[in-house]
Formats: structure tokens, C-alpha cells, sequence
């Protein structure tokens, strides 16, 4: 029988500085009756809520050398194990800061699927000292968004892959498929609905989220733009992806508000992607990569966007 877990807990929770590296094996036939706990713990942690649990697989909990931790498929499986939220409006996995700004994160996540939930992966807050060194590689986000979860906790979804305050992490060959909010709900509880399919996004670098590579992955029904950048998340490179129906206005785009205080992104490259229409039909044209926001709030930038190389399908 294939299993299903709802919630990844802290089970990687406590600082990297502190622990040895951990690689958990996810089998797709697990027990429930292997459990393993962990708490919750400034550091790369998980689900929120203090202690929580967490299936143990048949491929067990391996313990190893100090420096990273991995969550990845048993060897052998020969299908990506599940984890499923349901529909009831979680996030399946929160990370917290590092320790400092010089100690890397460095999590692993291989050869998983999630779906059914409200928002994905989450890799920090818009708070110092942040994230970074992380890989994302071969899973599979799959109906991630309010569109999935009756607009649980809130109409307005945001991301399958939401980054803040995180770098030079790598997100290789992964696929994105069904990321939805509503074309009409409300999500301020004023009795009013409103479009908010542009408002989530595949992946969402923000808040100086910089030097990460987003490279040969398939972004597929993704109602927002599928990768969007926004406040001075710089020198990231998105590279050979394939976008298939998955863009509101571009399938990449850099945004800040008319108003405020956040700085426009810079050096990003959009280089020898596959593009083809967008969720609601063709792009306009120019519109295969675009910016918001004024280019001149935080004063002499380089170009925003580079685009090159870009196959229309």
C-alpha cells in the first residue's frame, strides 16, 4: 500500500553547527509504526509546533558526517514518496534561520513529492540572519496553492517554492505542475472577490534572496508567473527550465511596488529557457521576462533582467 504522510516535523530541526549530518531515507510503502521525533529548534527546522513525528521509513535514519542534511527517497524506490496535505491548508515544510550568517543551512530535499498544500517548501523569513547552500532536486510540487486547500488558511496562496533572505541555493530538475489561487475569492474577509491567480508563483525568491540557480525544471499550470524575484534578489540564474502553460503576464518576472522602500532586483539571467503559452493563453510580446517597480529607487543599478537564448514552443 502506498503511504501517504501529512506533515515532514522537525525531525531536522537542530542547528547544523550543533549536529551531525542526518540523511533520511523516504520509502514509499513506510510504517507508521517506525516513528521517529524530533524538536523543534532554531536552526533548519520543520513543521511548526514544537514536537512532531515523523514516519520513519524501511530504509531507516542514517546518521553520518557532520556539515549537511538530506531528505531523500529510500535507494531503490521506484516511486517518489508522498507526502499529502490533505487539502487542509498547511505548509509542508518551514525552515528557520541558521545560527549566523556564516553558517550554511545546507538541506537537501531529493526525489519527493508534495501536494495538496497550501504553500510547499518554505526556506526562511524575511528576518537576518537567513538561509543558504540548499538543494531542491527531482521533486515533484503538485497541486500546491488555495486552489487546492478551499482557500485555506487564506485565499491568496503564494508559492510551491518560497525563498526569503535565502542564497545560493541550487533548484535542479524538479517539476511544478498545478500551482493555483482562485480567479475569484476573497482574501481580506471585506465580502468582495477578487483575481488573485497572479499573486503565486512556482518558485518566489524574495527579500534578498541572491545567487541561487533555478535550472532544468518544468514549470506546468502555474496561474502566476511561474518564477518571480522581488527586493534585491540578485545574480540569480534561470536556466534550460520548460514553462508549459505557466505564467499570468511572464514566465519570469521581478517585481517591487510602485511605492515603498524595497529595492528592485538586478543581474538576474532568463537564459535558454523553453517557452511555451501562458496560463491564460500567449504572452504578450516583450513580455517573456518583465520588471515592476521603478529601476531607480535604491539608486544606479545594472540591467534588471538578461534575457537570451529562449526557445518559444
Amino acid at each position: 500500500m502506498r503511504r501517504k504522510w501529512a506533515t515532514l516535523a522537525s525531525v531536522l530541526a537542530l542547528a547544523p553547527a550543533l549536529v551531525p549530518a542526518t540523511t533520511l531515507y523516504m520509502s514509499p510503502s513506510g510504517n507508521d509504526k517506525n516513528d521517529v521525533k524530533g524538536r523543534h529548534a532554531s536552526g533548519c527546522g520543520g513543521h511548526r509546533g514544537g514536537r512532531g513525528h515523523l514516519p520513519q521509513p524501511d530504509g531507516g535514519l542514517d546518521i553520518l558526517h557532520r556539515g549537511a542534511h538530506h531528505l531523500l527517497a529510500a535507494r531503490g524506490a521506484k516511486t517518489k514518496p508522498i507526502f499529502d496535505g490533505e487539502s487542509t491548508g498547511l505548509t509542508w515544510f518551514t525552515m528557520n534561520d541558521s545560527p549566523d550568517a556564516d553558517t550554511p543551512t545546507n538541506l537537501h530535499f531529493i526525489g519527493l513529492k508534495v501536494t495538496n498544500y497550501w504553500l510547499g517548501l518554505d526556506l526562511g523569513r524575511n528576518k537576518a540572519p537567513g538561509n543558504s547552500e540548499n538543494e531542491v532536486r527531482n521533486m515533484l510540487f503538485e497541486r500546491v496553492g488555495a486552489s487546492y486547500t478551499q482557500n485555506l488558511p487564506n485565499a491568496k496562496g503564494y508559492a510551491a517554492l518560497r525563498m526569503q533572505l535565502s542564497s545560493n541555493n541550487n533548484i535542479t530538475g524538479n517539476r511544478f505542475h498545478g500551482v493555483k489561487n482562485s480567479g475569484s475569492a476573497d482574501s481580506d474577509g471585506d465580502g468582495v472577490n477578487e483575481d488573485l491567480t497572479g499573486y503565486i508563483h512556482a518558485i518566489y525568491a524574495a527579500h534578498n534572496s541572491s545567487n541561487n540557480v533555478i535550472s532544468g525544471n518544468e514549470f506546468n499550470q502555474v496561474t502566476g508567473d511561474a518564477v518571480r524575484t522581488r527586493d534585491g534578489s540578485n545574480n540569480n540564474l534561470i536556466e534550460g527550465n520548460t514553462f508549459i502553460a505557466a505564467g499570468k503576464y511572464s514566465p519570469y518576472s521581478d517585481w517591487i511596488a510602485d511605492t515603498g522602500d524595497e529595492c528592485p532586483s538586478y543581474g538576474n539571467r532568463f537564459v535558454d529557457n523553453t517557452v511555451g503559452d501562458g496560463y491564460f493563453g500567449a504572452f504578450k510580446d516583450g513580455y517573456i521576462t518583465h520588471t515592476y517597480g521603478p529601476d531607480d529607487r535604491c539608486g544606479t543599478i545594472p540591467t534588471r533582467i538578461t534575457e537570451e537564448g529562449t526557445i518559444l514552443s
